[in-house]
């Protein structure tokens, strides 16, 4: 396999189980691979899930990686990858990862799966993290790791509430790491048949704004025969509904890693009509493309592309300009006042 570079990592994540997160994590690095990417999938799932999906011989497992990084040893290079197809490879998660969530670990236990792929770094473009259906040690590992996490959402208002608790998992950790992985959404299992159905899609559109991917993985009976088959969409059925929507994912998802660096801002807070976000990026003014999009009752989020740099903003509601609660990076204004600093690196 060629070296890859400069590789990506994406959290597929939900704490809601039947989301279809491993569906997704498994045909989007299929539809990567299908571009030429160099493409690793890394199940994090103790139920293991994605390893038993592809069916293959593993050579190495997440669990004995991340036991000897825990321990601070370093795992022997090259490591035996199990190739799902020649742009494609996995390592395996086992019920033993389960102790992982219960062990004893160091000051560093938030950053083991950091740790580890830093050492990969220069093998793949991407790589994708199956998460397990919790907000554990392992979710919180694969966060800090992440560049970015793809959050399915079914149409059903219990993966829409579940949003809430880990909107303030995101808050925290960047309060913790002073960074956190951008964030995008994906309507998953959607039938437009059904009124319900879309007119749950517009409203969700309008909370999560442009945090919501434009591709729609629609309802596809080959999507669960690949699964029962032990293959990926392309292997089972390549030109099928469910083949085309991962194609189109793959499309958006390069176009969203590579055109620009991401700033996600976060906002909590009560009681807030509508809020902007004003700073370097757009001559300080108020625009509509810069409307946080309220996730919840008390909790606001947008993301910006920005190329690489340092950029002061602040926020403003009903006229009150206001800094960034959870940024804890700042410098004087002319006025007295305070901006927050944005690092784009």
């Amino acid at each position: 396999m060629v070296k890859g570079g400069n590789m990506k990592v994406i959290s597929v994540v939900n704490q809601k189980g039947g989301c279809g997160k491993t569906t997704i994590s498994i045909n989007l690095g299929a539809s990567l691979s299908k571009k030429n990417k160099k493409v690793l999938l890394i199940d994090l799932d103790p139920q293991a899930h994605a390893t038993y999906t592809l069916d293959k011989i593993q050579n190495i497992y997440i669990t004995d990686i991340l036991e000897k990084i825990s321990s601070n040893k370093v795992p022997e290079t090259p490591l035996n990858y199990s190739y799902i197809e020649d742009n494609f490879c996995l390592i395996g998660s086992s019920i033993g990862l389960v102790s992982f969530e219960h062990k004893d670990l160091q000051e560093n236990k938030f950053q083991i799966i950091s740790n580890f792929l830093k050492i990969i770094s220069n093998d793949f473009d991407y790589c994708i993290l199956d998460c397990p259906p919790n907000l554990g040690i392992l979710t919180l590992n694969a966060l800090m790791a992440s560049d970015y996490s793809l959050i399915p959402i079914s149409i059903c208002d219990f993966s829409v509430r579940g949003l809430e608790l880990l909107k303030n998992i995101m808050i925290m950790l960047k309060e913790f790491k002073k960074t956190m992985p951008t964030p995008f959404y994906i309507l998953n299992m959607v039938d437009k048949r059904y009124k319900f159905s879309n007119e749950f899609i517009d409203r969700i559109k309008k909370q999560l704004g442009s945090s919501l991917l434009n591709t729609v993985i629609r309802t596809n009976i080959h999507l669960r025969e690949a699964v029962s088959y032990k293959k990926t969409i392309f292997q089972h059925k390549p030109n099928s509904r469910g083949a085309e929507d991962f194609i189109a994912l793959a499309d958006e998802i390069e176009k969203i890693t590579s055109n620009n660096k991401w700033a996600s801002l976060f906002l909590k807070k009560e009681n807030l009509s509508d809020v902007y976000v004003v700073g370097d990026f757009n001559n300080w003014q108020i625009d509509e493309k810069y409307k946080l999009n309220k996730i919840s009752n008390n909790i606001y989020s947008i993301n910006i592309p920005l190329q690489k740099g340092i950029y002061r903003y602040k926020f403003i509601e009903n006229g009150k300009w206001f800094e960034d609660p959870h940024n804890p990076y700042f410098d004087d204004d002319n006025f007295g006042g305070k901006n927050s600093l944005l690092f784009v690196e």
